[in-house]
């Protein structure tokens, strides 16, 4: 990484810790994990139950439906700000790689979206502090549902960057995001739908609840990684050469 990619993720990550949205997304996030959490716990009080904790915690669909809309909030602004400030001005002139300033405002908001994830760790390290570590924790299927909500976030956050670069509407940004975000999701669906083969796999193969509740359950699965870590790059590869026509073009 070049000097000039640490300072202006320094610079978006300032600005996204320090806008009243950030504060808003916390809270939010903090109020779902702590109703998911109960009813995870409701659930299993029932009695023996053939899932754990963490499938139940995120295989339920509100905690996807606050994801799906979490992101194209957070990011909305990130490219869609500069236009409508004619701070990219600024930025397209300057001396750094279109890269560096893709992968910052991408860092950046990878920042923040796992500093969303640490009150759930938090969480659960006082629980087991309270609790003398009387219950032991899978470390396993917890470190891979983490994977996977990251790798899920990474996708979604280059999807919401390239929505951010076409427009300097933020509200436009936000939902060209949600729609291609909330579509990716909602296909997986369809491969209980579909009968032919061929479609059920490939319907299956970016299935994303298929896929975390295979995470969550302590099975590792090399598909799912490709899948998301390519994704990402395409995104992010579509938004450079956004970037780059603005720039011939400005």
């Amino acid at each position: 990484m070049t000097r000039a990619f640490w300072i202006l993720w320094k610079r978006e990550a300032g600005a996204i810790l320090l806008s009243p949205i950030a504060w808003v997304l916390l809270t939010c996030m903090a109020l779902i994990n702590g109703f998911s959490f109960s009813q995870c716990v409701a659930y299993l009080g029932q009695g023996v139950r053939e899932f754990t904790v963490m499938q139940i915690y995120f295989y339920i669909f509100h905690f996807w439906f606050l994801l799906i809309i979490l992101v194209p909030v957070l990011t909305m602004r990130l490219f869609s700000e500069e236009y409508k400030t004619g701070t990219i001005e600024m930025l397209l002139t300057a001396p750094v790689r279109d890269g560096d300033v893709i992968l910052a405002k991408f860092a950046g908001a990878l920042s923040f979206y796992i500093l969303l994830w640490l009150p759930s760790l938090a969480g659960l390290a006082i629980f087991q502090l309270v609790t003398r570590n009387a219950v032991p924790v899978a470390w396993m299927p917890l470190g891979l549902s983490y994977l996977m909500v990251i790798l899920v976030g990474m996708l979604y956050l280059s999807i919401g960057l390239f929505s951010s670069v076409l427009t300097k509407n933020q509200a436009v940004a936000a939902m060209i995001s949600f729609t291609i975000i909330a579509l990716l999701f909602f296909a997986g669906f369809l491969s209980y739908l579909v009968r032919d083969p061929g479609w059920r796999d490939a319907l299956t193969y970016i299935f994303t609840l298929e896929q975390m509740r295979s995470f969550s359950a302590g099975l590792f699965d090399s598909r799912a990684v490709v899948f998301y870590l390519s994704g990402t790059a395409f995104f992010l590869i579509l938004t450079q050469r956004v970037m780059a026509g603005r720039r011939l073009n400005g």
